[in-house]
């Protein structure tokens, strides 16, 4: 069952455009948006109520009453006017997070607030450091997981939640318009205040409650309503090189024919920070999942890296830590893998920046780039498929395949099918009608092998520096995954 919180809703073209309604609230415990919701004054009764000519909103501990601990949730609300015809991506981007948060855009598909739906939605839970440390600000790309189709001299109706809690954090709604490359900020000439017009007057009066949004929901729907989409950026990655080059071998990498079945034996786990919620525990087992990285530890690197930076002569200021990798060298030191948002003096655009660093066991306070061990951002990647008689699962793997296309623009993929002979789909002819800039349909006869198969794929890539990786199609690939696949393929 779903119910609107809705007063005096009255679409007209006197809406005020450049501005946007803004509601705030305080003293709201929690860091779900759900907790926003359940609170009495909400959504009638916001802390206070203004207009803003921004997505872009930035919230800490002492804004407002320096006693609430930063218990704070906003809902933006307004109407999208798209500039052109097409499909859209959104984005939210957050970053200085010091703080527990959660965040949804919801977007109706026109004018009418009742037709909302969520298009994107995340949430992070705080990662408090031990006493005397001091909190590493984060960054995170939350993602919508499809495009949505906006028409030129039509007006949407969205709302966008956030709620966070004992900390700070500055947030900001993108989109990708049709044609573009980049995310970019959301201009005013392209929203409206949601506002209500007087019958007799014509005049603006205070803001409506168009909310479409959520009423009640089972249980079992609140407990998995939020997706995790974070952790997985858009923008690609580039690299910083500022620091000193240092020597660098791999100790645990296999130097022995590695015999079948034992592989598993010989892979060495790495740890992340924060928590990439991979840890979970089956009855009575061991625990599963990839382990943490001692807060302590990372603030250290962090701020190795964060002094290093501020004494180069890149002027450059770390606006977010997404993630850090660590993998032990055995007694000689470890390799980390760091994501960041970057600021380089002089500019006004972030950068999102990859790249490993090592801290000899000898050296503590100093890290240095590792010679001859960085990843190459346009590397050619080519994704290897063996089937015969799959037609569901091709077309699901070639629709997740031109997303991840429509979202990146990476021309640098290349999808390559080896078809047994199928009966049940025209495979080819899926491939031709895709928006697939790049693939390769190999056709062979006999009984079916998928270790042939994939290895005939394998044969075709002549590119000795590319990287080839077989993939089972039931799988949804996330919006990163070739640039993920990249920074963690080294030659």
């Amino acid at each position: 069952m779903k119910f609107a919180y809705v007063c005096c809703f009255q679409a007209s073209s006197h809406l005020s455009k450049g501005h946007l309604n803004y509601d705030v609230w305080r003293w709201v415990v929690g860091f779900m948006v759900n907790d926003l919701r359940i609170k009495r004054e909400f959504p009638n009764k916001p802390m206070t109520r203004t207009a803003i000519s921004t997505l872009k909103v930035e919230f800490n501990e002492t804004a407002g009453n320096s006693n609430d601990k930063g218990m704070y949730g906003h809902r933006i609300y307004g109407y999208l006017v798209p500039p052109t015809t097409g499909e859209y991506f959104f984005i939210v981007e957050a970053t200085h997070i010091t703080c527990a948060f959660s965040v949804e855009l919801w977007l109706s598909t026109d004018y009418d607030p009742m037709k909302s739906k969520k298009t994107l939605a995340a949430h992070r839970p705080s990662v408090v450091p031990p006493p005397n440390v001091s909190r590493i600000p984060l960054s995170y790309t939350v993602l919508s997981s499809t495009s949505t189709r906006l028409e030129n001299g039509g007006m949407y109706y969205f709302e966008f939640f956030e709620k966070a809690y004992d900390g700070a954090i500055v947030t900001e709604v993108k989109w990708k318009i049709p044609g573009a490359s980049n995310y970019t900020s959301i201009p005013p000439s392209s929203f409206a205040m949601a506002v209500q017009v007087d019958k007799t007057t014509g005049q603006y009066v205070e803001s409506p409650m168009a909310t479409a949004l959520l009423g009640p929901l089972p249980t079992s729907v609140l407990q998995h309503q939020m997706t995790q989409a974070l952790g997985d950026p858009v923008i690609p990655s580039s690299s910083v090189e500022f620091l000193p080059l240092c020597a660098f071998k791999a100790e645990y990498a296999s130097e022995h024919i590695v015999k079948i079945y034992k592989g598993v034996y010989e892979v060495f786990e790495s740890s992340v920070f924060p928590s990439d919620d991979t840890w979970f525990r089956q009855n009575t087992a061991a625990d599963t999942g990839n382990s943490i990285i001692n807060y302590t530890t990372a603030s250290n690197i962090f701020t190795i890296y964060k002094n290093a930076l501020d004494e180069s002569e890149l002027r450059g200021a770390i606006v977010g830590l997404s993630s850090m990798e660590e993998t032990r060298n055995k007694g000689s030191g470890s390799r980390y893998l760091l994501e960041m948002n970057i600021k380089l003096g002089g500019q006004d655009d972030i950068i999102h920046t990859s790249e490993y660093v090592y801290l000899p066991s000898y050296v503590k306070s100093k890290l240095c780039h590792l010679h001859n061990f960085q990843w190459v951002p346009n590397v050619d990647v080519y994704l290897v498929v063996s089937l015969k008689n799959l037609g569901v699962w091709v077309r699901h793997l070639v629709e997740n395949l031109e997303q991840l296309y429509a979202h990146t623009h990476d021309d640098h993929f290349e999808l390559v099918v080896v078809d047994y002979d199928s009966q049940d789909v025209d495979v080819e002819s899926i491939m031709k009608n895709s928006a697939l800039k790049r693939w390769k349909y190999i056709k062979r006869t006999g009984s079916f092998s998928r270790s042939g198969g994939l290895q005939a794929g394998i044969d075709y890539v002549t590119d000795p520096n590319s990287i080839v990786m077989t993939i089972d199609m039931h799988l949804t690939l996330p919006m990163g995954f070739v640039e993920y696949t990249r920074r963690h393929v080294i030659q």
